[in-house]
C-alpha cells in the first residue's frame, strides 16, 4: 500500500502544480505536458517539487503510526530521487 501511495503522491503533486501554476493562465493539460516535452531540463525540477506531496503523505502516516505504509512511501520516494538524479546527469 505504501509503495502505491508513494508512486501516486508525486503524480498528484504534479497535477497540483498544474492547477496552481498553469490553469489560471488558461493552458490546457496538453500544452502543460508539451512544455516538458520541449524543455527536458524542467522535468527533474518539477519532479522534485512533486515529491513534496510524498513528504506530506509520509508525515501523516508516521503521525498515525502506520510504519509499514510509511516505509513503502519512503522507498518510492527514494526511487523517484534516483530517477531525478539520473535525469539531471543525462
Amino acid at each position: 500500500m505504501g509503495i502505491v501511495l508513494g508512486l501516486l503522491g508525486p503524480v498528484a503533486g504534479f497535477m497540483l502544480f498544474y492547477l496552481i501554476k498553469f490553469l489560471p493562465l488558461g493552458q490546457s493539460v496538453g500544452s502543460y505536458l508539451n512544455i516538458f516535452k520541449d524543455n527536458r531540463f524542467l522535468i527533474p525540477k518539477v519532479m522534485s517539487l512533486s515529491l513534496l506531496a510524498n513528504g506530506v503523505i509520509f508525515f501523516l502516516y508516521t503521525q498515525y503510526q502506520k510504519d509499514e505504509t510509511a516505509r513503502g512511501i519512503l522507498v518510492a520516494t527514494l526511487v523517484y530521487a534516483i530517477a531525478i538524479i539520473v535525469l539531471k546527469i543525462t
